[in-house]
């Protein structure tokens, strides 16, 4: 399973809103309905004609271009097989699995009102599908539409409580809304349904987190590192359990730093890891060791705030005032304006 790059308890989450099919638009346009009356379609979201660039040739077939649409999609090369899904649409705007590819394909390039179009035309074709149906209730958490999105994802795993995955994103919906027991309960529903996943465990962890339960989250995030020693938010959030504990001693910081660093090499991501592992350096009194190091970090990440401002708490300890002003303008430069929430829907997302 994926997982998300700021480390925050997400479920592939972004909501959807229901499909408005075009037919007054198409039922204006004569030449739409030639194209139909062809090709047997019913339409496509978001399009208004079928010569849009995207049909496929004669010489190619529909299942030719099945298979390199889901090659392309499994190499992460979204905007391609978006490209070669639509060429598949071309020849037949009623196969549930290009319907399907198009909704899926839209949520990785985060078009989410697109992506639930698509997944409501696949649903058309096949109601109980599970994928179809999970996807729906992700592409709800997307877009906040929270309540929708809990019923859809409730009604998907009544049907099919094998989906981890769904599972996991029902947690993060009542994880939103702060139903903790709720959301207890389904993350250990997706630890049964997989118990060699450690993604379930991590998910349980953050919960647990939002509790302020940190014995219990710990032991969430080594059980994921047991199943998975290569999870690297796992690492990441001990690391961050033991720097941030009250108390903390010299051996538990050593620790933390070693849990980071494992992070840093498994996972780069936005520079995170690399921060927390010189921060536990500068918990451990090597402040000008930690400065050097959060420095490299910083220019590494130029973009990440959090990491400057780090920087210049070093900075500022050290009496570097003038160094540790212009490493907080800099945090300030690229720090968010709006604070808002990170939902619990980016962490549990589709396997590639």
């Amino acid at each position: 399973m994926a997982r998300g790059t700021d480390g925050s308890l997400r479920a592939e989450v972004k909501g959807g809103r229901a499909l408005v099919v075009r037919l007054a638009a198409i039922v204006a346009c004569g030449c739409i309905i030639a194209s139909l009356s062809v090709t047997g379609c019913r339409g496509k979201p978001g399009t208004t004609s079928s010569d849009d660039g995207l049909s496929a040739s004669s010489a190619e077939t529909l299942e030719g271009l099945k298979a390199e649409a889901e090659a392309q999609f499994e190499a992460a090369e979204f905007n391609d097989a978006f490209v070669t899904f639509k060429r598949a649409h071309s020849i037949d705007c009623d196969d549930y699995d290009v319907l399907l590819g198009l909704a899926r394909t839209n949520a990785k390039l985060r078009n989410e009102v697109e992506a639930l179009d698509w997944v409501n035309l696949a649903l058309g074709q096949r109601p109980e599908a599970v994928e179809p149906m999970e996807l729906k209730g992700r592409l709800f958490l997307r877009l906040g539409r929270i309540r929708d999105a809990t019923t859809m994802l409730e009604r998907t795993m009544q049907k099919h409580p094998e989906y981890t995955l769904g599972w996991l994103n029902l947690a993060a919906a009542y994880s939103i809304q702060k139903e903790w027991p709720k959301a207890v309960e389904v993350a250990k529903k997706a630890i049964e349904s997989n118990p060699e996943d450690g993604t379930p465990h991590f998910a349980l962890g953050d919960i647990y987190i939002e509790q302020n339960e940190r014995k219990l989250a710990e032991e969430q995030y080594r059980a994921a590192i047991r199943i998975d020693p290569e999870h690297a938010l796992a690492h990441m959030r001990l690391a961050q359990l033991y720097i941030g504990k009250k108390g903390v001693t010299k051996a538990e910081l050593e620790q933390a730093r070693e849990w980071a660093a494992i992070s840093d090499s498994l996972e780069p991501g936005d520079g995170n890891a690399a921060s927390a592992a010189a921060w536990a350096l500068f918990k451990l009194g090597e402040k000008l060791d930690a400065a050097k190091e959060m420095n490299k970090v910083a220019l590494d990440h130029p973009q990440n705030y959090r990491i400057w401002y780090r920087l210049g708490k070093i900075l500022e300890d050290m009496g570097e005032t003038e160094k540790a002003e212009q490493a907080f303008k800099t945090a300030a430069k690229f720090a968010p304006r709006i604070r808002t929430t990170a939902g619990p829907g980016d962490a549990a997302e589709e396997e590639q």
